[in-house]
């Protein structure tokens, strides 16, 4: 499966995992053209053109993987303590505030 660069759409051949990620997606690699047919079984001695029926333009697709660079702002987000790490250090601090203060 084809990999892709999300914002310039140029096809990659090995993308930084570390610096970003890939995710399942599709490319529109062509597009058919508009169409009049003849529906089988209408032509008739009445009605020697037959009914017609009319088949709208359509996207080809094929499946790929799109890949998608961290930002900025992404970064930093990934690099914020959870709030658990945040509790356990302040639980941690507490308790080295609280044998300092019983020791002395």
């Amino acid at each position: 499966m084809k990999i892709y660069e999300e914002s310039t759409r140029a096809e990659m051949t090995k993308p930084d995992l570390s610096a970003g990620y890939v995710y399942d997606g599709v490319i529109v690699t062509g597009r058919t053209e508009s169409e009049t047919e003849v529906m089988p079984g209408t032509v008739t001695v009445e009605r020697p053109e037959g009914l017609r029926r009319f088949i709208p333009a359509q996207d080809i697709t094929e499946p790929c993987q799109w890949y998608h660079r961290y930002t900025e702002e992404e970064l930093a987000a990934m690099n914020q303590p959870s709030t658990l790490d945040q509790i356990e250090a302040q639980v941690i601090y507490t308790a080295m505030m609280t044998d300092t203060l019983l020791e002395g």
